[in-house]
């Protein structure tokens, strides 16, 4: 599923920081281990970990920047 949302450029930070804390995203990778302690992966780092990922973020990001979007409207069942 693919969720578009249009913010203006002054909340874009606002916007990532209160999407990066949604409780209901779960990371798909499991949980590291280090030193007998557990470490959560929280899933931010998780999907800049892999190069390809960063780099689209990063560019979804300079999109939104530019005002470069589409609103979508999704229909309610």
């Amino acid at each position: 599923m693919e969720i578009i949302v249009n913010v203006p450029a002054d909340r874009a930070a606002f916007a990532l920081e209160v999407l990066r804390n949604l409780v209901f995203v779960e990371s798909a990778r499991p949980r590291r281990v280090a030193k007998a302690k557990q470490v959560e992966q929280d899933t931010t780092e998780y999907l800049l970990s892999n190069p390809a990922n960063a780099a689209f973020i990063f560019e979804s990001i300079a999109q939104l920047r530019r005002g470069e979007t589409v609103s979508v409207d999704i229909p309610q069942p």
